[in-house]
This record gives C-alpha cells, structure tokens and sequence, in this order.
C-alpha cells in the first residue's frame, strides 16, 4: 500500500490574513488518508451560504472576512478531531469541536 494512503497531511496556516492577524476563515488542504476512508477530489467551502461574498473592491472588507468567522459552526477543531479519530483516538471532543467533519 502507498504510505500516503495511511498518512494525513494537513497544509494551511493559523492567519487567514497576516497583516491584522485574522485567525477566521482559514484556508487548508488536507491530502492522503484514503486508507482511512478519507474521500478527495473537492474542494469544500464551509462559508456557502453563511455571506454575501467576497466583496473585495469595497477598501477594509478583507478584514471582516479574516477577523470573525462566516460560520460559526465551522470549527478548524472539527477536522483536527476527525483527522484524530481516523488514527484510532478514541475521542468525541478536540478543543472547541461541536461535530466530526465529514469527508
């Protein structure tokens, strides 16, 4: 079996925007896992449906979106604790999790 299949790979960064230290919205990748039943192949943007778009022409609006989230619901904890779980952690709660991301 390819290492990749048993190994996650998570790729992003604790700022959405360095420049006011915005830590909503961030953007990750998640790659590998497929012996883990880990399904690929989209791109999942948990903020469909939670705002008007990203308005960028309007000057100041990148701060809004990278300083609270656009879904409160959609915690970076909620992956850690699936991504933990699928590596055999017995455990309901990461952090602030409030449901396993499904994937």
């Amino acid at each position: 079996k390819p290492l990749l299949g048993s190994t996650m790979a998570l790729f992003g960064s604790g700022m959405s925007y360095g420049h006011s230290h915005g830590n909503a919205n961030l953007p990750l990748v998640l790659a590998g896992g497929s012996d883990l039943g880990l399904k690929h192949g989209k791109h999942l943007d948990f903020n469909q449906g939670h705002f008007k778009g990203y308005q960028l022409d309007k000057p100041g609006e990148h701060y809004s979106l990278c300083s609270r989230p656009a879904n409160p619901n959609a915690y970076m904890s909620n992956l850690l604790l699936m991504m933990a779980q699928r590596m055999g952690v017995e455990t309901d709660k990461f952090g602030e999790s409030n449901k396993v991301v499904e994937l």
